[in-house]
């Protein structure tokens, strides 16, 4: 790819990912740093300085440490064994304890029996003369002069408090290394002070802890006492209870009516045995009453009937054979089935006999059944009362066993605790001292003064190093023609930012590069008049554009500089167009007397000559943009027909025009006017132009991207080009000089 090559160099799927992420570098960061080393220096320095003056600020203090550690064994022995009856530490306890210890009820003997309300260190009293309180002085008066109020009136205060305030200021109270270990430390200006004070803490709370445990256990005897005497008569009330529920069902001495469970079984086997004898007799009575006159199938087994349905069975069998020799009419077989008729009327007869017996055994047994269901209905009935008062005499009587059983186990431990308080046993504490405080002969600050360097040092850094990215934040913005490269795809070129001298006099916009040819701007001038010819030898390109997103990123300068460029360095005619209706500050800049311009041209676009100013010093024709006020038609004017042909005469009329078109993210007005041009340069200002703000303004205008030329990365700090371009040496630096020649 040629280096002057104006196409994109991503596409848009890279284009669109650049977009999404930050555009940085680690070699960005380090030019920021070198750039800005100063700043982190200064910073440290600070630091290390505020450090020093804290340390000369402090007092010295001396920390004296005694320590605790609590006998969890023998307190448990001593309690599980009935030797003492007072409470112990566990490990939930210990955190506790360093509350306790660094309570007002702890340190309050401490202050009255040492004095410390007398003494200076801890009555409030403040050493005027020293630096110190001069300098809180200073600060006080200073915020009450500032917030124009009153100083606070001096309350009296009780100087017991004052000092317990103090102390409890200076003491500190840890957890030790060992679970059941506590320190206590104290500081104070005198290092015999400072062990006395610890001592005197410790002990206050061993003694404390003693006296607690004394009335802890008067305490628990009288609860102990008083539950006694409770249980006594809960115990005496449940009795009372159990004999008169006994009295009212008559039950004192005797023993219990009710029927055993046996004599119960019996009764259910005599009444399952009634049930089968009345089913057995109903299925009788149901099957003679089934049989009918002859005894059918469901006929009881009786001889007489058999006999008789013999006798019926023989006499049909004669009647039917005489019928068959001498007719139904002959008197032998009339009087055969005579003689039937008899045995079937006596069938019915003996029939009707064994119905009545059957029915009569099927009353006795149904009678019997109704009267065991009776019985045992009265005797469950019966025997569920009774068990109902068992039930609550069993009741009664266990709540008077438990009652009585808790009385003497009460009554026993109140036994045994008024022997510990007659005995007065030696208290034994559940904690002792296993270090005693001793004076130390070194003070705290000077354990501290290197860490303290160190933080101030450290703060110091990161101090110079938040003021360096204040001052030179890399992200959000763009810094180096290669972040450009990277998120948008299109060449870049770095125009530094100029720097009036104070032996040079006001500089006029487009004579920089004339007047400092020799100069990084001029060269990056030449740069992109390289890039227009090769546009120009290609595409025939005669009409370049230059943007901007917003105001202020310098899109003047570089129109005006290239277009005089052009003009003072080539043969070719120039024309400059100044195509802000709303700002005109090329206007402004370089025809500050003209009165017409661009608006009174479109009235006569073939003929707009006489409206177009020439610049001498420059070479160049400039068409300006007079106007006093904004118009709310600018964009309108850009895209009318009358605009194409005042282009059209003008690339007629010039070799190169160049226009200076309003910022595309402030107004629509590049929309308008970009139909007109052949190319584009974009002008993006360093340090400043948001990312974001530059690509979703080529985002918007996607259609155009292939006339962009390049991306001018504008006022770039002189001193931050020469960090970013220091791997190309001094050999590269020397070709460029920003002084003019004399």
């Amino acid at each position: 790819m040629s280096p002057y090559d104006t196409r994109p160099i991503v596409d848009e799927a890279s284009r669109s990912e650049a977009a999404a992420s930050v555009q940085f570098d680690v070699a960005d960061m380090v030019g920021i740093v070198r750039r800005g080393w100063f700043y982190i220096v200064i910073g440290t320095l600070i630091g290390i300085g505020a450090a020093v003056a804290a340390l000369s600020t402090m007092p010295p203090l001396y920390k004296a440490e005694a320590r605790l550690v609590f006998e969890r064994t023998v307190a448990k022995y001593l309690q599980s064994n009935r030797v003492i009856d007072g409470p112990s530490v566990d490990d939930g306890d210990i955190w506790g304890q360093i509350y306790i210890i660094s309570s007002e009820s702890n340190l309050l003997p401490v202050v009255r029996s040492l004095g410390l309300a007398n003494d200076p260190e801890f009555n409030g009293a403040r050493d005027e003369t020293s630096l110190k309180e001069r300098v809180r002085g200073l600060v006080r008066e200073a915020l009450q002069y500032v917030r124009r109020t009153d100083p606070p009136p001096a309350l009296p205060s009780d100087p017991e408090k004052i000092a317990l305030a103090l102390v409890l200021q200076n003491l500190s109270v840890t957890r030790g290394d060992v679970a059941t270990l506590i320190n206590v430390a104290f500081s104070s200006k005198d290092p015999v002070k400072a062990a006395k004070i610890a001592n005197a803490i410790a002990g206050a709370y061993l003694e404390g802890n003693a006296a607690t445990k004394v009335s802890s256990t008067k305490i628990v005897s009288r609860l102990v006492q008083d539950r006694v005497s409770e249980l006594k008569r809960q115990a005496a009330d449940a009795e009372r209870a159990l004999l008169e529920y006994k009295m009212a069902h008559n039950l004192v001495g005797a023993g219990s009516n009710a029927l055993t469970g046996d004599q119960l079984t019996s009764l259910h086997s005599h009444l399952a045995t009634a049930r089968v004898a009345m089913a057995e007799a109903k299925a009788r009575v149901d099957r003679i009453n089934a049989s009918g006159d002859m005894g059918g199938p469901f006929a009881p087994d009786n001889d007489l009937i058999s006999r008789l349905r013999t006798q019926y069975l023989e006499l049909s069998s004669r009647a039917n054979d005489i019928e068959s020799r001498v007719g139904q009419g002959h008197a032998a077989a009339q009087k055969m089935r005579g003689r039937m008729e008899e045995v079937r009327s006596a069938i019915a007869d003996e029939q009707k006999r064994l119905a009545g017996s059957f029915s009569r055994e099927y009353e006795l047994a149904r009678a019997r059944y109704d009267e065991l269901s009776a019985t045992v209905s009265q005797v469950l009935t019966e025997e569920g009362s009774n068990s109902a008062v068992q039930a609550r005499i069993k009741e009664l009587e266990s709540a008077a066993d438990t009652l009585r059983t808790l009385y003497n186990r009460m009554l026993e431990r109140a036994t045994d605790t008024n022997r510990i308080i007659d005995a007065q046993p030696s208290v034994t504490p559940d904690a002792r001292v296993v270090t005693h405080a001793t004076p130390p002969a070194q003070t705290e600050a000077s354990k501290k003064r290197l860490l303290i360097l160190a933080g101030g040092s450290m703060l110091g850094f990161l101090l110079g190093g938040a003021l360096l990215l204040a001052r030179d934040f890399p992200f959000g913005v763009f810094r180096t023609a290669q972040q450009v490269s990277r998120a948008t795809g299109l060449a870049c070129a770095v125009l530094p930012k100029i720097v009036r001298r104070r032996d040079q006099s006001a500089l006029r916009a487009g004579e920089y590069a004339l007047d400092i040819p020799y100069s990084r701007f001029a060269e990056t001038m030449r740069s992109i008049w390289a890039l227009i010819n090769i546009a120009q030898r290609k595409t025939g390109a005669k009409v370049i554009c230059v943007v901007s997103s917003v105001p202020g990123e310098g899109k003047t300068t570089v129109a005006t500089s290239l277009a005089s460029h052009f003009s003072c360095h080539t043969s070719v005619r120039v024309l400059l167009v100044d195509a802000d209706f709303h700002r005109h500050s090329l206007t402004d800049r370089v025809t500050p007397q003209a009165s017409v311009g661009l608006k009174e041209a479109l009235e006569e676009p073939t003929d707009f000559a006489k409206y177009v100013v020439r610049k001498e010093r420059l070479q160049l024709d400039v068409l300006p943009c007079p106007l006093p006020n904004r118009i709310p038609n600018a964009a309108e004017l850009l895209g009318t027909p009358a605009m194409q042909r005042l282009i059209d005469t003008a690339r007629d009329s010039y070799d190169l025009v160049v226009i200076e078109a309003p910022p595309m993210a402030a107004v629509v007005d590049f929309k308008m006017i970009s139909r007109h041009c052949d190319a584009f340069i974009f002008v993006v200002e360093w340090g400043k132009t948001s990312q974001r703000l530059v690509l979703e303004c080529l985002g918007e205008a996607s259609e155009l991207l292939d006339r962009v030329l390049c991306v001018v990365l504008n006022k770039f700090d002189p001193r931050a080009l020469k960090s970013v371009e220091r791997y190309k040496g001094d050999r590269f630096r020397d070709y460029y000089t920003d002084r003019a020649a004399a």
